[in-house]
């Protein structure tokens, strides 16, 4: 599909189907989303939170706002916020408190020096919760859109395989960590190791089929899809909505019959602990006050399970999730702590290119609300999405085990790779 020219005005409407859309849930809400988007669209934008919450689908580009450096994700909105300004079609100002305006969608690497960016596509779906109207926000001379009968694909064959001597130089890398954080004299407590696949497909990937595969079977992760990166992260780093934040935070990781033991193991309630602190430390900064916590938990997945705590605070005046995000990013759930040691640690060891695998992804609004995830559970894929790149993550402590944590990895790329299958 053709991209819209920048200077288009963008027009609200209720979609035809709304009424009908308004009690499914958010897989099936997706599910029937992607019905409309064209056959010749490669790569969709998508942000489907579980449990009835925000869901936003769209393709082509309207607009992309871009940066890098320090306060880049809320630089970016800015540029967004204001080009929303001259290009609204709406009835009401996009940008005032609660207002139902355009919705840009967006992604930024692990590291701050690459650019990231925000998206307003040609055409968006969006829904603000379950029982909420659909609406269709297009640009002008966007075609209209029509159900298109997605049909059964054939499978592809698939050939997924790691660097020659990966799992080496994991355990080299593992083993080094662990004596850097044995050292007294060091200030790292925990660095967060990643490792790739590389997936090889006989014939282009669906990646509108890998978003419906994840939200059917994911049912309590936020999906997504931005730019080629698509994903399904059970990991929430900001929510704000009319004056409130909330967010997931996850650390410590069992598969489905060891979930119990997370909630008497000492490493992973000591790497929890750190994954939490990292945000508490952060929230005054952040304008963030008045928190509560809930946790932690058992959050257990169809593939393996987690200790999480949740977090809600009131917003102070003038805070976009834009804002917040920046400050709380990155997290010792990615990263590690302290931030800039761990991330000096991680740029020395880990030799690998993350991209935006483990960077903020999301969705804006004109007026400042909006979500945030950590880009995890995905996969990046090639032009021609005949090719994609599956990540994975581990925390590391002193008495962390390579071959455990080889293993985490392994587990959590299972969805991705399943997915892919059934693209």
């Amino acid at each position: 599909m053709k991209d819209v020219a920048p200077d288009s005005t963008l027009t609200p409407r209720l979609a035809a189907a709304s009424d009908d859309w308004a009690g499914l849930d958010s897989a099936q809400w997706l599910g029937a989303a992607l019905d409309l988007v064209p056959d010749d669209v490669e790569r969709p934008w998508a942000w489907v939170a579980p449990n009835g919450g925000p869901a936003v689908l769209g393709w082509g580009e309207t607009a992309r706002f871009g940066a890098s450096g320090a306060g880049p994700v809320a630089s970016a909105w800015r540029g967004f916020r204001d080009w929303a300004r001259g290009h609204w079609n709406g009835a009401d100002d996009p940008t005032a408190p609660g207002a139902q305006g355009p919705v840009a969608l967006g992604s930024f690497p692990f590291d701050p020096s690459e650019a990231g960016s925000f998206v307003v596509p040609g055409v968006t779906l969006t829904r603000a919760a379950a029982g909420a109207p659909t609406r269709i926000i297009a640009a002008d001379g966007a075609p209209e859109p029509s159900p298109r009968g997605r049909g059964r694909r054939a499978r592809p064959r698939l050939t997924i395989s790691a660097a020659p001597g990966a799992e080496r130089a994991w355990v080299r890398a593992v083993d080094a960590l662990r004596a850097v954080l044995a050292d007294p004299e060091r200030a790292e407590e925990k660095v967060v190791l990643a490792r790739a696949v590389d997936a090889r497909a006989d014939r282009p990937l669906d990646q509108t089929g890998v978003l419906d595969w994840l939200a059917r079977r994911f049912t309590g992760c936020w999906v997504y899809a931005d730019d080629g990166l698509v994903g399904a992260t059970p990991e929430l780093l900001v929510d704000v909505h009319e004056g409130v934040f909330r967010c997931r935070i996850l650390a410590g990781t069992r598969k489905p019959g060891w979930a119990r033991e997370l909630l008497t193991d000492p490493k992973e309630q000591h790497e929890h602990a750190l994954a939490v602190a990292s945000v508490t430390a952060h929230l005054e900064r952040a304008g963030l006050s008045e928190p509560r916590l809930r946790g932690p938990y058992l959050l257990e997945l169809p593939n393996v399970a987690h200790l999480a705590t949740d977090i809600t605070a009131r917003v102070g005046p003038g805070r976009s999730a834009a804002d917040v995000a920046d400050v709380l990013y990155p997290t010792a759930a990615i990263c590690g702590t302290p931030r800039a040691e761990a991330f000096a640690r991680i740029m020395a060891v880990e030799h690998l290119d993350r991209g935006r695998f483990s960077g903020p992804v999301g969705w804006m609004g004109a007026d400042g609300s909006g979500q945030w995830g950590l880009a995890l559970r995905c996969a990046q894929f090639s032009p021609g999405s005949r090719r994609a790149r599956l990540f994975a993550g581990a925390g590391i402590l002193p008495d962390s085990r390579a071959e455990l944590e080889w293993d985490e990895t392994d587990s959590k790329m299972a969805p991705m790779r399943r997915a892919l299958a059934h693209g």
